[in-house]
């Protein structure tokens, strides 16, 4: 093989091991708000709630919530308390960073 052959197999080896780090990459649930879900909630519903407190879409705010809290669908039980895209230290009105 030529030496453009090794040089995009490595570049392309560099960027599935990132891809794969990135994707696998752990948020820490700790530093953001936990809600517990009350009647008639949905996540669609508390995307709007909560957005002037993320920085999401609707869509990307539901994807987060059902990733980080390991779901697979977006149907909400009462009761249950979930991890939303809200960062406990700027709960109170502020935006969250970006999505992880």
């Amino acid at each position: 093989m030529s030496k453009i052959h090794y040089v995009i197999m490595i570049l392309f080896s560099f960027l599935f091991v990132w891809a794969f780090v990135h994707v696998t990459q752990s948020v820490d649930k700790e530093k953001y708000v936990e809600i517990t879900v009350s009647a008639g909630d949905t996540l669609w519903e508390l995307a709007e709630q909560y957005k002037h407190e993320h920085q999401l879409s609707r869509q990307q705010f539901i994807e987060w919530v059902m990733k980080v809290n390991k779901r697979s669908d977006d149907r909400l039980i009462v009761g249950e308390k979930i991890v939303i895209p809200v960062l406990k230290s700027n709960s109170e009105n502020q935006l969250v960073a970006n999505k992880p």
